[in-house]
């Protein structure tokens, strides 16, 4: 009998195979692992504005639900934490479909804005909310448009068919609301077009600036949309035949032009020059010149930039620039204050700037005043005053210049803020001749604007101008009419004039009456280019009550609506409140947890501290500008108080909001709170000077 190996192993493996089978089939249930399934899934139909959302990095995205049979990962919580912190707008995302599970659980499909990334992401256990994987998320903040913005005109800098945000206009912010794209493809046919902004704003994940346009000509409507701010350029009109447009341009950043103004002056023609030529040079007239340089500093406020000083170069290019035309002048990058100083520049009679130095005090923050207010007038500390003059005499020493602080330069400084300058004005070491009496104006800031020398014959040294009745200086009619005469001449190039309609008041005449030759006195002018009184904001806590001897403080405007001081927080960081208004939801919930295990003093710190941050801020309103005719004209506190109080924007001011923190189970809340301020008083004066209005409010 012959043994098969090969057939007998096979037998015997079959029979195994047998066996095992039949023991599967006979073997109880094995435990299988169970899956959810769908209940609901419908598409979303609620404003898909409000259905932005991004990454908590709790869960990943998935093909489908997760928990359902065969879901497969898409892009896991790395991925989707990098999406969220992403600065590129198109890495947005939209939920548009919802859906839900036997177990309670919610799920969304989202997409990303530029197709990338589709699929279902855990949302938590309701759909009236995003949660789980996703919040809600704001892809644009909106801003405030400012007074320039609002005053001036734009066109496109350059056109065509480039879709990079500048070029075209877009029915929405690029990448900011989905499958929202361009207004116009193509912006070519409107190169020559002009428009007005009347929306800002900033992309979050960008943090550039958008515009909302609309054409000055509604022929041009169609390209009205949003685009980057970058993508303008402010429109040129028509120069007047009596100005000259000044465009200050940044050297280092290929002549852009940092800011633009028209001077003007009266009694010119077009084409004429600014200046006169003698022996080949080009000079400027020195009221010219003063008034080009204070319109010069006005326009730089703000920018980072300054030119203090025009060059020898500059002003024989002023002198020789012509009416109805144009000039470039470069600027310069100013030089950061330090929070703690005030910069003190000094100034000779043309507005140029001779020295400057940084008055330092320890322990003073950004924004306050170097001085104090009592009963209504501003004045500086005993220290501070010695400190500062010894300071000027350094500063001045060697340099033909001297200055003893007036009682208004000493105001003027004490009004000052850290972390911003002032300018006053100097007197040349030069002596004054023994036959003349040197008048000076004085603007209501108190820097000296101009002067004149008055001559006359037969004066002597020492002798006064006019004569003592026995009761009082007396200046001639014949003086008087001289003087106001030269008066008019340096103070109309200047924009100021004196304030009996361009005459030395009564006051003003026995001033000069009791100036000696050889000596000089200040006279006080007004400004000339408005008719127009600047309403200028100043509050007292409201449980003091009104009466002479208050005591009132100046409010600075803003227009950031939170604000801007930053506090130290108990996760080792700080913040100011616009960044934490800006936050997600998800961002700010640590930080709210931290702010929850604060002790209740040191919460009350955190509460007060914000507070006291916008203390004393508004935010600028409109129609802070109030006249009753013409230029000079008195008017009454009464008079001030009616076109308050006949303006809601103006007779309520608002501070920045501020947060105010309280303690929950878990997790701080936060709500946002404002300071409010109530008309109550204000000064009389005249059309064309700054005039007090004072509020109160409770802190």
């Amino acid at each position: 009998m012959k043994f098969d190996l090969k057939k007998s192993l096979f037998v015997s493996m079959a029979a195994l195979g047998l066996i095992a089978a039949a023991g599967v089939a006979n073997a109880q249930p094995a435990s299988a692992k169970t899956y959810a399934r769908v209940t609901m899934n419908r598409k979303m139909s609620t404003d898909p504005t409000t259905r932005n959302v991004t990454f908590t990095g709790n869960n990943a995205l998935y093909t489908k639900a997760g928990t359902l049979r065969g879901a497969r990962v898409v892009a896991r919580t790395g991925t989707l934490n990098s999406l969220a912190k992403s600065g590129s707008s198109s890495d947005n995302f939209r939920a548009y479909r919802v859906a839900t599970t036997n177990r309670n659980s919610v799920y969304y499909k989202i997409v990303s804005y530029d197709g990338n990334y589709r699929g279902w992401i855990y949302g938590g256990k309701s759909t009236g909310t995003f949660g789980g994987g996703i919040t809600q998320f704001n892809t644009f903040q909106t801003g405030t448009i400012t007074d320039a913005m609002k005053n001036s005109t734009y066109k496109f800098a350059n056109t065509g068919v480039a879709n990079d945000g500048k070029t075209v206009t877009y029915v929405q912010p690029a990448w900011t609301q989905y499958k929202v794209g361009r207004a116009i493809l193509d912006s070519s046919p409107y190169t020559n077009a002009t428009f007005k902004i009347d929306q800002t704003g900033t992309r979050t994940r960008e943090g550039d600036q958008w515009v909302h346009i609309t054409a000055v000509d509604t022929n041009n409507s169609a390209a009205n949309g949003w685009i980057l701010f970058s993508g303008l350029t402010q429109a040129q009109t028509p120069i007047a035949d009596n100005a000259i447009r000044i465009n200050l341009v940044d050297p280092s950043n290929n002549n852009n032009v940092v800011k633009s103004f028209d001077w003007s002056k009266t009694g010119v023609t077009k084409d004429s020059p600014l200046g006169t030529q003698s022996n080949g040079n080009w000079t400027i007239a020195s009221g010219d010149q003063s008034a080009i340089q204070s319109s010069i500093r006005n326009a730089l406020n703000g920018t980072g930039f300054n030119l203090d000083t025009l060059t020898n170069a500059q002003l024989s290019a002023l002198a020789q620039a012509k009416f109805g035309g144009s000039i470039n002048l470069n600027v310069n990058k100013a030089t950061a204050i330090a929070d703690n100083a005030v910069r003190i520049s000094i100034m000779d009679s043309n507005g140029n700037v001779i020295k400057s130095f940084d008055y330092n005090k320890s322990g003073a923050t950004k924004g306050t005043p170097l001085g104090s207010q009592v009963n209504g007038n501003w004045t500086l500390a005993g220290n501070d005053q010695t400190q500062i003059q010894n300071q000027i005499n350094s500063t001045l020493s060697g340099t033909g210049y001297n200055l003893t602080l007036t009682s208004a330069q000493i105001s003027q400084i004490a009004q000052a803020t850290f972390g911003n300058g002032v300018y006053i004005s100097a007197n040349s070491n030069a002596q004054i001749a023994d036959t003349v009496a040197r008048i000076n104006f004085v603007n209501p800031s108190g820097t000296t604007v101009g002067h004149i020398d008055f001559t006359k014959s037969g004066a002597a040294k020492g002798n006064p101008v006019g004569t003592w009745n026995g009761s009082a200086w007396v200046l001639s009619d014949t003086d008087a009419n001289s003087i106001n005469n030269s008066a008019r001449n340096v103070l109309n190039a200047l924009g100021y004039a004196l304030p009996n309609n361009g005459n030395m008041s009564d006051a003003q005449r026995a001033i000069v009456a009791s100036t000696r030759f050889g000596s000089s006195t200040n006279l006080n002018v007004l400004v000339t280019n408005s008719a127009y009184s600047t309403l200028t904001p100043r509050a007292y806590p409201a449980n003091w009550d009104w009466g002479w001897g208050i005591t009132s403080t100046a409010m600075t405007a803003v227009t950031t609506p939170r604000v801007q001081t930053s506090m130290a927080f108990p996760d080792n960081n700080t913040y100011t409140a616009d960044q934490l208004y800006q936050m997600t939801d998800s961002q700010r919930a640590p930080i709210l947890t931290a702010v929850n295990n604060m002790s209740t003093n040191e919460l009350s710190t955190l509460n007060s501290e914000f507070k006291k941050a916008a203390q004393l801020q508004y935010l600028a309103p409109s129609g802070m500008q109030f006249s009753t005719g013409a230029f000079g004209t008195s008017f009454t506190d009464n008079q001030v108080m009616n076109y308050v109080n006949g303006n809601s924007n103006i007779a309520t001011l608002k501070s920045p909001q501020f947060p105010v923190f309280t303690k929950g189970t878990n997790s701080a809340a936060m709500a946002w709170s404002s300071l409010t301020y109530k008309a109550q008083n204000a000064d009389s004066g005249r059309n064309g000077s700054s005039v007090n209005v004072y509020y109160n409010y409770q802190f």
